[in-house]
């Protein structure tokens, strides 16, 4: 397992290196446990682009920055354009154009590896060679929490979608490819360096070849059952952070709505997946030798973005359309879960809905006195 030496990545092993991309948007309360993780599995250098965030996301970044934990640039681009945007970018940072081999996730997706200690190193050794891994995401559901809870978001929420369907069902995919053999990332393929190519080696996350497996665009089926890796990919998070992210939009689809039937087909909670809330001691151990490394203010940061994360939830929930839209996710069926509890290496966790006691939610105001809120409201169909 990759180590901390005085601010900078010790590589995990082997002469490959790796480079991770993100770019994120009010997403504070979740950057500390994401670069951690993917730290730890042995990214040695994690590049993410930031537009115009609210939350504190900017001085977190910065603070990472700082001890060189990461590289952190100001990403601007218009309206929905800044994910191509960053990943163009990124193709000129000196970590992308060191690394062998490069990914790009969202906040929201964690790479999960089934081979060996869980590591990138241990993924190259399990897997046959290759220039691209299309790795499949699994969706993981509210896990039956109405509201954001204070834990690690890969110890809480375990309720996902089944998998015993993934060698016909086409499911999107996320790209592991080797930086020399493609232009660029993209969301979910690489853009090649000329079209036409077919010499270029494509597994999927259980090593299989395409010939194996049906590919759909970015989608594909894993007969394999992601033997040796996937893509957690946490999309709704609590019902109250849904609503927030409806009220925000899509930073990559800025006309997309974010509603209850987006709610309905993504809360997957039929299933349970538990490994990487079993790494929940060794993930809090990492993200304390990065906050002594800032000297404590990486707690405090991310502490202040949780608090204002709620403060923008209760304001957001003053209005008619969110309430609505609340409502109907929380009393939908995939969101009614049986209680479920599990003991694990940091301490028993209880799955249920959210029991404890609610202020009631404000009268809603008529749709001609609804509030801005804060230049960003896209009003979603309940």
């Amino acid at each position: 397992m990759a180590e901390l030496r005085g601010g900078a990545l010790a590589p995990s092993g082997g002469k490959n290196t790796f480079a991770l991309v993100a770019t994120v948007k009010d997403e504070g309360p979740y950057l500390w446990e994401w670069v951690a993780y993917h730290r730890m599995i042995g990214f040695d250098n994690i590049i993410i682009f930031q537009n115009d965030s609210t939350d504190g996301t900017h001085q977190i970044l910065a603070e990472m920055a700082r001890h060189n934990l990461i590289t952190y640039k100001y990403n601007r681009a218009p309206r929905g354009c800044h994910q191509v945007r960053a990943y163009t970018r990124a193709t000129r940072q000196p970590g992308y154009l060191a690394a062998d081999w490069v990914m790009a996730l969202d906040l929201d997706e964690f790479l999960v590896i089934h081979a060996g200690d869980g590591t990138l190193s241990s993924l190259f050794k399990a897997m046959p060679e290759f220039d691209c891994a299309c790795i499949n995401w699994r969706k993981f559901g509210n896990s039956g929490y109405v509201a954001p809870q204070d834990g690690l978001l890969t110890e809480t929420f375990t309720r996902c979608e089944t998998g015993a369907d993934m060698g016909v069902r086409v499911e999107a995919f996320k790209a592991l490819f080797r930086r020399t053999a493609y232009e660029r990332p993209g969301v979910h393929n690489p853009r090649a360096l000329e079209s036409g190519r077919d010499d270029l080696r494509v597994v999927n996350g259980s090593g299989l070849s395409p010939d194996a497996y049906i590919t759909r665009n970015f989608q594909c089926s894993d007969p394999g059952l992601q033997r040796f890796a996937q893509v957690n990919h946490y999309i709704v998070r609590d019902a109250s952070s849904f609503i927030l992210k409806s009220a925000k939009g899509s930073a990559h689809q800025a006309n997309r709505n974010i509603d209850h039937r987006y709610w309905r087909g993504r809360n997957k909670n039929g299933s349970e997946d538990l490994r990487l809330a079993a790494m929940a001691p060794r993930l809090k151990a990492a993200m304390q030798q990065m906050d002594q490394l800032t000297g404590g203010k990486l707690a405090a940061l991310t502490e202040q973005a949780r608090a204002h994360h709620r403060q923008e939830i209760d304001t957001v929930l003053t209005e008619d359309w969110a309430q609505k839209l609340y409502q109907r996710c929380v009393t939908d069926p995939s969101a009614q879960l049986p209680a479920l509890t599990r003991t694990m290496p940091s301490g028993t966790i209880t799955y249920l809905q959210d029991k404890r006691p609610k202020a009631p939610l404000p009268v809603a105001q008529a749709d001609s006195d609804r509030p801005a809120y804060d230049g960003r409201v896209r009003r979603a169909r309940v």
